[in-house]
């Protein structure tokens, strides 16, 4: 039998799915699948068709089972919702059914369907293969179906389901006249025209499995049906087709529309609706208007002969009253022992063995076996005493099934070995499964039906300890196998098996991400997410049961997820893209909260570097603004300070002139050179002001280089005693030696001496700037001291002065502060760092050593 992939419990709000079994080979395995990836549409139709959605159909989903290892393919149709690019009209929008060949059609109805038969039946515009399989063009009719509009609106009034049926019986007619049957009436395949009037403009769809039955006869080939909906006929492994199987499911469409909610109701397991359907358990309470009752009993006669068909349909809306059969399911069967002891034997049965439990007596396994299942505490406590286990062997002795030998077996396997010692949760599982057959699956007093263990699981997750520890001896033991075996439990050995497989891809999947450095050097996050437990089990058993479904919506999770990221993480959006199972999308989806930290603080730096990155700017306009301004007063200073140098060449060469002690050549020579002599010198100096900018004065400008330079000797000439004089001595030896020997030697030396000493000592400075500002940017020791004492030396030690400076003269410490103008007692800036690139000719590269906004400290070099 083949079993919906995305089923949807009680709970849910999903449409029971169309059972689908098709022909295969001897091999059991179904054809392959020549669609590729049936989620997009192939490349022949994308040149003319515009997908507007996927229409997955929730609950529509179905799959194959082959043999005992539980593979499965889709076979149903691929749905879209599409623009016609090629059509004319405003109306283009279309529906495109893209079908497995396994699940094609009917070649002869979609023959007969190429036209319109009715308004209330939906036909085909035109059909065509793309990659080896069929697709179907249709129109499109509407986005809300029948089943939606049933759950928001609930049970429709006496006149809503007057119209209701008149709509569709006119289609069906039309239909049946044609000479196919639907065989697929349901809520979810009535496409709604207006919402507001659903009979109106109603519109019956989707004839995947309709077959051509102008009089009754067998469906050769794939067998498939709605059982909630399915006649008892539809029901039977081959079953015939007549047009009074779409009158018993307009039957049932009317009950639940008029009740509000169906008539087999307490039944969600496919196999135990069929029995329900063929029992005649059909509910018709809650139906209070006598008119549309008499309606469902005409429509639900068990038999075919006895159900109404068009004509009584008529009538009935016509509002006459057509005879009803009034039973409304066959006879009951009789199959037990005692029954068969009745009808085999006049006068009274013989009395039934007894069996006493929980204050009760009971004469039939099965109601033990339900009481059993209802209260398994009381049945393990009273079957841990071997006594009671030998009384309960004795007593299912009696009911040994003499003509079913696989039932007699397997009692005879329970008997024999499970119930010699102490059961475990497997016999006990075995044990009530044989006693009450007709139960459906559950553990512990909890229904475990496929239909319930997606709200289990949730229950578990959530940390309800009976849920919990249900669930850890499901897993633990293998038990979804046991429970296979019940009533409507053939899904879950293969749930069991994907459980046990997502387990094994879970171990895997962390597996791998040791590869992922950043992951793995958050241990306690990774620890979080990926460690195991009873959430992270429940949540891989609600994989296993609804894979279908569970996957679209992990799929959609993490997609969102990956919107709502406040930055981008390049392995998680790795991991996200390789996502495409169950398994790993859960796992990345466990992760996220961990990208999420991770994507908060890449955004936090990014915020902090902003705002540095504005902060620098700001700084650096600052410092333009501020530069402008003192440029000028630099510029004033260092030409100061060049005209300081010049002047004694002037005097030099203009007292040799008057005096007339020097050759006339060499004094014009001299007067030639000053020219340029003058120049180069404001041009070194000037540059060298610019290239440091506001803190060239007095630490770095000539003038204050000098005036360091002639205190020490000042100071000694101007010192009492004979030292004193000596050194005024000395200094008046040397002043004159140099005027005497500029007048005999040659006087266009000076000029020439005077424009290398400033190159070198300009040379000198910039290399202590730069040296401070390197200083600076490593975070060295405070930028105080021998290094802002050089006042011209660039080697820390007062080396290589302009102008008049000593060589290895060395200055007090705490003579001046580098990078602090003289009584501005403003200290260096290490912010100043910030301006990476100082270079000369720079103007926006220049770092300042102090803080923008600063105003003792300005710019340090270029355009600050």
């Amino acid at each position: 039998m083949t079993f919906p992939a995305d089923p949807g419990g009680p709970g849910e709000d999903l449409v029971p799915p169309t059972l689908f079994e098709p022909e295969t080979p001897s091999g059991g395995l179904p054809a392959p699948d020549p669609r590729g990836d049936p989620d997009t549409l192939p490349p022949t139709l994308a040149t003319r068709f515009l997908a507007r959605e996927r229409l997955p159909r929730r609950g529509e989903q179905t799959v194959h089972r082959a043999g005992e290892e539980g593979r499965s393919a889709e076979l149903r149709a691929a749905v879209f919702r599409v623009l016609d690019q090629r059509a004319a009209g405003p109306d283009t929008e279309r529906v495109l059914k893209w079908f497995h060949p396994d699940a094609a059609p009917d070649d002869e109805v979609t023959g007969l369907l190429s036209e319109p038969l009715h308004d209330g039946l939906s036909y085909v515009l035109e059909r065509g293969t793309a990659n080896g399989a069929p697709f179907h063009v249709l129109p499109s009719h509407g986005s809300t179906d029948f089943a939606t509009f049933l759950r928001d609106h609930g049970k429709l009034s006496s006149q809503e389901i007057q119209g209701l049926v008149g709509r569709l019986h006119g289609a069906l007619t039309a239909l049946h006249a044609a000479g196919v049957v639907h065989r697929d009436l349901k809520p979810s395949n009535l496409v709604l025209g207006d919402y507001a009037r659903p009979a109106e403009g109603l519109v019956l769809i989707d004839f995947g499995i309709s077959l051509v039955a102008r009089s009754p006869r067998e469906a050769s080939g794939t067998w498939a049906a709605t059982p909630r909906y399915a006649s008892p006929q539809a029901l039977l492994r081959k079953p015939i087709v007549r047009a009074a199987d779409d009158w018993w499911s307009l039957g049932v469409l009317v009950a639940e529309a008029a009740r509000g909610r169906h008539p087999v109701e307490r039944h969600h397991e496919p196999a135990s609706v069929m029995d329900a359907v063929q029992a005649g358990a059909l509910d018709l309470d809650g139906i209070t208007d006598g008119h549309v009752r008499l309606l469902c009993q005409g429509l639900l006669a068990h038999h075919p002969d006895d159900r109404w068909g068009s004509e009584q349909v008529a009538e009935w809306l016509a509002g006459r009253s057509p005879r009803a059969v009034p039973r409304l399911g066959p006879v009951p069967r009789t199959g037990d022992r005692t029954a068969d002891h009745a009808a085999a034997a006049p006068g009274p049965a013989p009395e039934a063995p007894r069996f006493e439990h929980a204050g009760r007596v009971f004469t039939d396994p099965a109601r033990l076996g339900e009481e059993f299942d209802a209260d398994w505490p009381a049945m393990v406590r009273r079957l841990a005493r071997g006594r009671e286990r030998e009384r309960l062997g004795l007593w299912l002795t009696e009911f040994r099934p003499e003509r079913d030998p696989v039932r007699a077996e397997a009692l005879d396997a329970l008997l024999r070995e499970g119930l010699r010692r102490r059961p475990d949760a497997g016999t006990l599982i075995d044990l009530i499964g044989w006693m009450a057959p007709q139960q459906e699956p559950g553990y512990r007093g909890i229904p475990l039906g496929l239909g319930d263990l997606p709200a289990f699981a949730g229950r578990a997750a959530a940390g309800d300890r009976q849920c919990v520890d249900v669930m850890a001896e499901l897993h633990r033991h293998r038990l979804l196998d046991r429970l296979a075996a019940r009533r409507g439990g053939e899904e879950l050995a293969h749930v069991g098996r994907r459980w046990q497989d997502h387990h094994a891809q879970w171990d895997a999947a962390v597996a791998r991400l040791a590869g992922i450095p950043e992951v793995t050097d958050d241990r306690d996050g990774l620890r979080a997410a990926t460690g195991t437990g009873a959430a992270l089990t429940a949540e891989l058993l609600h994989l296993a049961a609804t894979p279908a479904q569970a996957t679209r919506r992990l799929r959609a999770d993490l997609e969102r997820a990956l919107r709502a990221m406040p930055a981008h993480v390049s392995w998680f959006a790795r991991l996200a893209e390789d996502a495409r199972e169950p398994v790993p999308l859960l796992l990345a989806l466990r992760l996220h909260p961990l990208a999420l930290a991770q994507a908060r603080e890449i955004r936090r730096e990014r915020e902090r570097n902003r705002q540095l990155a504005a902060t620098d700017a700001h700084s650096r306009h600052f410092r333009l603004v501020q530069r402008r301004l003192e440029l000028p007063v630099m510029l004033g200073r260092a030409a100061g300070g060049a005209l300081l140098l010049f002047f004694p060449h002037a005097f030099v060469v203009g007292l040799a002139d008057v005096t007339g002690r020097a050759p006339q050549t060499t004094v014009l020579t001299a007067w030639l050179l000053s020219v340029p002599s003058l120049a180069a010198l404001l041009a070194v100096e000037c540059w060298t002001a610019w290239y440091i900018g506001a803190r060239y004065h007095p630490d770095y400008s000539v003038m204050g280089q000098l005036t360091r330079r002639s205190l020490p000797v000042t100071g000694r000439i101007t010192r009492r005693g004979w030292r004193g004089r000596l050194w005024a001595g000395l200094a008046l030896v040397a002043v004159a030696g140099t005027v005497v020997g500029t007048f005999l030697l040659a006087v266009w030396i000076w000029p020439a001496a005077t424009v290398l000493a400033l190159l070198v000592s300009s040379v000198l400075r910039v290399r202590a700037w730069n040296a401070r500002l390197a200083a600076v940017r490593g975070g060295g020791r405070p930028l105080t001291g021998a290094g802002s004492a050089n006042g011209g030396g660039g080697d820390g030690n007062g080396r290589g002065g302009g102008g008049a400076t000593v060589p290895g003269a060395r200055q007090p410490l705490g003579s001046a502060r580098l990078g602090t103008p003289s009584g501005a007692g403003t200290p260096a800036d290490p912010g100043s760092a910030s301006d990476p690139h100082p270079r000369a000719g720079s103007p926006a590269g220049t770092p300042s050593g102090s803080p923008a906004g600063s105003p003792s400290g300005s710019p340090s070099g270029g355009v600050a």
